[in-house]
């Protein structure tokens, strides 16, 4: 029995072990398209990639396949995999569903409302707008506002795909410089106040209110940032 069992796990190492290696490229490759260091339209190579990483071609074939499910990248036969382009399509349909989702998201986090929750988003909200801040660092925190808020909820669905969607946004604000205006502006800071102090207050029906009406100036400032910044 014992010798079966030793057998098994040692069988199964390997893949755990590629997995594991799959999983960090997975997220390494991640992090650069959503920074914009991949571009949009840029073709990537396994034999690169796997060079770049220090890794065998399979762990990155698997992390490809995974940013594929993801809509990160795309497979172009023969040639590589290319990281998905943007378009304003894509801009108004990741808002419109920000628009549908969160807003009442935001309600049910007021409604489980608690110190440790305010205590948190107040910290966010204070990084977000800290002078020493990158942009990096600003949208790092405002994401995580909105994370923070949506999590609250207790409805982990939708807090994933508000999650998958915040990372659209994450990428749009590095590829567009205009936007660096608005993630820092009294705008901003004004509407992630008023959330706060809705969800704080255990308001649900200011805080639904508020998130709506941020998430529509958020929406035109996406559109204008759209077009008066190259995104390739």
């Amino acid at each position: 029995m014992n010798g079966v069992i030793l057998d098994e796990r040692t069988s199964t190492r390997p893949r755990v072990e590629r997995e594991s290696a799959a999983e960090r490229v997975r997220s390494q490759i991640r992090e650069q398209i959503l920074t914009a260091e991949l571009r949009p339209g840029e073709i990537v190579l396994e034999n690169d990639l796997a060079a770049l990483f220090g890794v065998s071609k399979t762990p990155v074939r698997e992390a490809l396949q995974m940013l594929m499910v993801e809509g990160l990248v795309s497979l172009l036969p023969r040639k590589g995999y290319m990281v998905r382009p943007l378009s304003f399509h894509d801009v108004r349909d990741v808002m419109e569903l920000r628009l549908i989702l969160e807003p009442p998201l935001l309600a049910a986090a007021a409604r489980n409302v608690t110190d440790s929750l305010v205590l948190k988003l107040r910290s966010l909200l204070d990084q977000q707008f800290a002078p020493e801040k990158s942009l990096s660092d600003r949208v790092h925190a405002a994401r995580e506002f909105h994370l923070a808020c949506v999590g609250a909820s207790r409805n982990e669905r939708a807090a994933t795909l508000v999650r998958m969607l915040t990372d659209e946004i994450n990428r749009l604000h590095h590829l567009m410089p205009l936007v660096e205006d608005h993630i820092a502006s009294d705008n901003e800071r004004e509407a992630h106040e008023a959330i706060l102090s809705a969800i704080a207050a255990g308001n649900a029906a200011e805080a639904e209110s508020k998130m709506r009406e941020h998430l529509i100036e958020s929406n035109s400032a996406m559109v204008t940032a759209f077009y008066g910044s190259p995104l390739q």
